[in-house]
């Protein structure tokens, strides 16, 4: 192998998924295209019909950005007629979709704010949230759009506000026109763990996404800061599953010391031994 090819070799971008939402936001931001596409596939319509599409938070570096969890949405004003908010979420919490209903109606009170507002000329906001996990397992759907309607006969309250959800987790349940419009290659894309995966998706929009995405990978400084802000995802995880354990070893600790549990039947429950468990919760074992 030449110099020349290892210098190459060496350069080739690391590959982070999509999922990143940091990631996200910097190639949909940069990639026109690539925005447009993957806008037209989530709201079903041409790309024809998109005149504009513009970013209205495009992305302000600080430190923050690599040691905190920043909400990283991509809001955009499409046609100058809707608002159309696009959430990268593989960060499951409780009481997201309150979280969700409370932005989007800021989205709604913030167009209120010009002083040649009217009622009117209230627009649309569509949230839309792209998730590595299910919402609601009792109503999983790869792509499901949820709106104000009469809980009778469906019949539309409003169109001002509506929430659209895509589970990564089941694309293999997508129906025909989620597989016409392109939702599922973008699916896979964001799915995709190695880019010889994304290199195999068929659609234009996706290879606009793949491009700018090695362009980003390629400068070391970005790089750097996709790979902390992946950092501070996974120890956000971390802590969240030690405070879970923990919540839930002073849940059993509590129903021991009530005599609602037995000693062995608590240990198994964490896996430790009755010793291991008596003693970090402060039990004397009887002899």
């Amino acid at each position: 192998m030449s110099d020349v090819e290892i210098m190459e070799q060496e350069q080739e971008p690391s590959y982070i998924a999509l999922t990143n939402d940091l990631l996200f936001h910097l190639v949909f931001t940069m990639n026109d295209r690539a925005r447009i596409s993957l806008i037209s596939s989530l709201l079903n319509i041409p790309e024809s019909e998109i005149l504009s599409a513009n970013v209205l938070n495009p992305l302000q570096w600080n430190e923050s950005i690599d040691t905190k969890l920043t909400v990283l949405d991509l809001k955009v004003h499409l046609n100058n007629d809707k608002y159309v908010l696009i959430e990268m979420q593989v960060r499951k919490f409780d009481y997201w979709t309150n979280r969700t209903l409370i932005y989007g109606c800021r989205d709604i009170d913030e167009q209120t704010k010009g002083s040649d507002f009217s009622y009117g000329k209230l627009q649309p906001v569509i949230q839309i949230a792209i998730m590595d996990y299910t919402l609601f397992p009792e109503h999983k759907k790869f792509f499901a759009r949820y709106r104000v309607l009469d809980e009778d006969d469906g019949y539309p309250f409003t169109d001002k506000l509506q929430f659209y959800v895509m589970d990564l987790t089941a694309v293999n349940d997508a129906n025909d026109e989620a597989k016409s419009n392109g939702l599922v290659d973008w699916a896979k894309a964001f799915s995709a763990g190695d880019w010889e995966t994304v290199e195999k998706i068929d659609n234009a929009g996706v290879k606009e996404a793949a491009k700018t995405m090695e362009t980003i990978m390629s400068s070391p400084e970005q790089r750097q800061r996709i790979l902390n802000r992946r950092k501070a995802l996974l120890d956000y995880k971390s802590q969240m599953e030690d405070a879970e354990a923990k919540g839930a070893f002073e849940m059993l600790a509590n129903l021991v010391k009530n005599g609602l549990l037995s000693l062995q039947d608590a240990a198994k429950q964490v896996n430790m031994t009755e010793k291991a468990f008596a003693e970090k919760a402060g039990f004397t074992i009887k002899q």
